[in-house]
């Protein structure tokens, strides 16, 4: 199916909450939305202490600062991602009301986004159509929120030769006007790859880069990172009182 954008959700939930949450979002909520008919695919992602430690910049885009979003999920979207979003939003009412958004304890959404597919490059050894980049196989990213950067598509074309590197998609967002996101699928160890991707196709001066982050892919039902988040200085409990 093709892509015609992303859903794209940065949440935390808190460190006694872990197992729990993510069991919950593996068995109850990702299922029924990766059913709905406006959505194409999804994946998870956590980013743990040693993730963390080489997110950039210092002052990170919202959502993203002071040990915040450590989780993210990203939707694959068939349709217009705002209409996928809205979709969704009906969906969840539908869910709220059977009470299956009761298993979930203390989470929040620290943003959210729907983004505009603009372009992707793929591995040239993959030999990959266009629209099979969004789907390729991975087990971690690198996402780079940017404002500006007209050579950011030179910059993927160099990022393809890295090695572990099998392709950037880049979307627009609809929400946050000149923010796009480029995200890089990965193999191999995520902080070793974003840190050579970094080195061999660095972002041009005409971009401004709010966010490099690395996340690695949540494999169902193996959250044996959960013991690590707990063990670091990431925020134990959510700073928020609006808990969704």
């Amino acid at each position: 199916m093709d892509a015609k954008g992303i859903i794209f959700t940065a949440l935390d939930t808190d460190h006694e909450n872990i197992e729990s949450w993510n069991r919950w979002y593996d068995l109850e909520h990702l299922p029924p939305n990766l059913a709905m008919a406006e959505i194409a695919g999804g994946c998870r992602y956590v980013a743990p202490p040693e993730l963390h430690e080489i997110r950039l910049p210092v002052d990170p885009h919202p959502g993203f600062d002071h040990g915040r979003g450590v989780n993210v999920t990203i939707y694959l979207t068939a349709v217009d991602p705002v209409e996928a979003i809205g979709a969704m939003t009906e969906f969840r009412d539908v869910l709220e009301a059977a009470g299956r958004m009761d298993g979930a304890g203390r989470r929040t959404v620290r943003t959210g986004d729907a983004m505009d597919l603009s372009w992707v490059v793929g591995d040239p050894a993959l030999r990959l159509d266009d629209r099979d980049v969004p789907h390729v196989g991975h087990s971690g990213i690198r996402i780079v929120l940017r404002r500006g950067g007209g050579s950011a598509r030179e910059t993927a074309a160099a990022a393809v030769e890295v090695e572990g590197v099998h392709g950037v998609m880049s979307c627009a967002s609809r929400f946050f006007p000149g923010l796009d996101a480029d995200i890089h699928f990965l193999s191999g160890s995520t902080a070793d790859v974003t840190l050579a991707l970094r080195a061999a196709a660095p972002y041009g001066d005409d971009a401004e880069v709010v966010l490099d982050a690395p996340f690695d892919g949540v494999a169902p039902l193996d959250y044996s990172f959960a013991d690590r988040i707990r063990a670091s200085s990431l925020p134990a409990t959510l700073d928020t009182d609006t808990v969704l």
